[in-house]
């Protein structure tokens, strides 16, 4: 008999994250024999492209898609009430049908979790996605200088504790997290529940092989040798070119922006040579997982980065994923270009490091098993 399943996230369906790392996954699941009700938060403008293609990909598959529209301008305290509507429709849900795991992406999610969980017994899995606290101090976003700030974060630190102690099944994006976790908590419990499902990607779109949608970007020839990079670069263009004004004719000549959907990034990274790529070092960024590494892996990419983010080193040095820099010294810089070089004269295929640790068929084999765990 088919389980049943509430997965709550506050990143949207329609959002391009929501498109690569939430709806494969349910999907995936859902085709292993459970049911599932979707619990979202959608942006309007978002949502109105992209939701008869949602519905469309879910077809006859057993799941429920419920969602409520959220604004990303909202305040702090604005969003208490986003949380509150959750947490009712959640509840609503759970007296509706028996729920037999709670599924919560990241922190706000996973508070909802937890109140099921206390109230109606619901196992829940703690899919932390990274440490969500600190990444808002590390970005900025937050500041401990802040009184109401500081006061969020240390909310969040003591859920954080709740979450990982009271779960009954724990999702970290990397290895390097769950090390980092082991200063704090016991091994043991960590072992016994944890597993490690990187941010991963649907090879059979992502593939050289696949069918492209034609593109002719402007000013790139045939013959040119490009370095792409993939993701968001400020949230207006009007600040990229502000960025650009300081650069030399000739050096704002050789950059090209373009702005595309989920569908289309495969077909742009399939006009590369290679990804590139920097995060700036913080002690949050240890356990993130950028979903760009997977996409690049699979569509055969070397990728062109810097060390001490989640597992890179692991997959650079052990499986020579690309050009790796220690440090954002013009030493380093010149290093790597000269070992880009003589890497472009070497047959690597990168896309086999993608099929072996990042494919989102063998993600939804973890998370079913994980669902079977905890349903049987």
């Amino acid at each position: 008999m088919r389980k049943n399943t509430l997965y709550i996230t506050f990143d949207g369906l329609s959002d391009p994250l929501g498109q690569s790392q939430i709806l494969p996954y349910l999907l995936g699941i859902a085709a292993n024999d459970f049911n599932i009700t979707i619990l979202s938060c959608e942006k309007k403008e978002r949502l109105e492209k992209e939701k008869e293609s949602i519905l469309a990909a879910i077809g006859t598959l057993p799941i429920t898609w419920h969602y409520i529209l959220y604004d990303t301008d909202a305040g702090n305290l604005s969003r208490l009430q986003y949380i509150r509507r959750i947490k009712k429709l959640a509840e609503k849900i759970c007296k509706g049908a028996e729920i037999h795991v709670t599924h919560c992406r990241s922190y706000l999610a996973s508070l909802v979790g937890l109140n099921l969980k206390r109230k109606y017994k619901i196992p829940f899995i703690f899919d932390m996605r990274g440490f969500w606290a600190d990444e808002r101090i590390d970005g900025g976003i937050w500041k401990k200088g802040n009184i109401l700030q500081n006061f969020f974060y240390t909310f969040f630190k003591k859920k954080e504790r709740q979450f990982i102690l009271q779960s009954d099944a724990i999702v970290s994006l990397t290895h390097a997290a769950l090390g980092e976790l082991g200063k704090h908590y016991s091994p043991d419990l960590l072992k016994a529940k944890t597993t490690v499902i990187p941010c991963c990607t649907d090879t059979r779109l992502f593939s050289r092989e696949a069918p492209k949608t034609s593109l002719s970007p402007p000013a790139l020839s045939p013959g040119d040798h490009l370095l792409i990079y993939t993701g968001s670069v400020t949230k207006d263009t009007a600040e990229l070119d502000k960025i650009l004004a300081s650069y030399t004719s000739a050096q704002r000549a050789v950059v090209i922006q373009a702005s595309c959907s989920h569908k289309e990034v495969a077909a742009y990274l399939s006009l590369a040579k290679a990804a590139i790529f920097f995060i700036k070092p913080a002690y949050s960024k240890i356990a993130s997982s950028p979903t760009k590494m997977a996409e690049c892996w699979a569509m055969d990419l070397p990728i062109i980065t810097n060390s001490g983010i989640g597992d890179n080193d692991l997959y650079f040095n052990a499986h020579k994923g690309g050009i790796l820099l220690n440090d954002f010294t013009q030493e380093s810089y010149l290093l790597a270009y000269n070992n880009y070089l003589s890497l472009t004269a070497k047959q690597n295929s990168y896309r086999e490091i993608a099929l072996n640790y990042f494919d989102t068929k063998t993600a939804c084999e973890k998370y079913t098993a994980i669902y079977k765990t905890l349903t049987n």
